[in-house]
């Protein structure tokens, strides 16, 4: 793996330099091999900086590092964040909870939940969750909070 190209991606990535390190990522990803401990890390960052440059198919990539993948927590971050982005708030959620399955120890995942607020209990246990009361208290309970972006759920 080019370890240089690897970092040059991992810094322009912090940096919100998304075009940039979309290229550095696919120069990774191509001087590696399909059987390389880190080729899912790889493929999934750089599907996450295919979405956040507006290719749709990153996501494509993201999840499909995801389903190969049982060791490596951070490959869950990413599709978390590439679904987060692309409004599927949902599948971004159950990424994270299945990422801390695998990885419980990994701090980026703990705080990615934290962020996104999972969903809480019900304000009224013997209702529906979509119930008008339930919906009506749970709006009053709900923090106000500026929106989350990919970038805070990564740092």
């Amino acid at each position: 793996m080019d370890a240089q190209a690897y970092q040059n991606a991992k810094d322009a990535l912090k940096a919100q330099d998304y075009k940039a390190a979309v290229r550095a990522f696919k120069v990774v990803l191509d001087s590696i091999d399909e059987q390389d401990v880190q080729y899912s890390v790889v493929q999934s960052c750089y599907g996450l900086t295919q979405v956040l440059t507006a290719d749709e198919n990153g996501l494509l990539l993201c999840r499909d590092a995801a389903s190969n993948e049982v060791v490596e927590g951070d490959v869950f971050l990413n599709l978390a964040c590439a679904e987060w982005h692309c409004d599927n708030r949902k599948r971004a959620v159950d990424a994270i909870q299945h990422g801390i399955k695998i990885d419980p120890d990994n701090e980026h995942l703990k705080h990615a939940c934290a962020r996104l607020d999972c969903r809480r209990k019900c304000c009224f246990g013997f209702l529906p969750r979509n119930h008008k009361l339930n919906r009506f208290f749970g709006r009053l309970r709900r923090r106000s909070t500026p929106p989350v972006t990919v970038h805070d759920l990564l740092y």
